[in-house]
């Protein structure tokens, strides 16, 4: 594996680390009313498209990047629709 594909695996990792604390962040609050779920929306489809673009590409360094960012940022996307909807229903 070469250095580059290193570099760029660690940055996957760390980006999945602030999804992780982003995660802990609306759980421990147990509130998602200081987050964006258009701006995850777009987010989301962003990661989702590069996804694919990696599949495509046969990067596997990149591909199993953007897939361990993926399920994170799906559980977030997961966790902040729960709560928000929670905090913003009408009974």
């Amino acid at each position: 594996m070469s250095l580059l594909n290193i570099l760029t695996f660690t940055s996957y990792l760390a980006l999945t680390a602030d999804v992780l604390f982003q995660i802990h962040c609306v759980y421990k609050n147990k509130s998602a009313d200081d987050v964006s779920i258009a701006g995850l929306g777009i987010r989301y489809t962003a990661i989702l498209i590069i996804l694919y673009k990696f599949y495509t590409l046969g990067e596997w360094p990149l591909l199993f990047g953007q897939m361990l960012l993926a399920i994170f940022f799906t559980l977030y996307l997961s966790l902040v629709i729960v709560y928000f909807k929670r905090t913003h229903t009408n009974g």
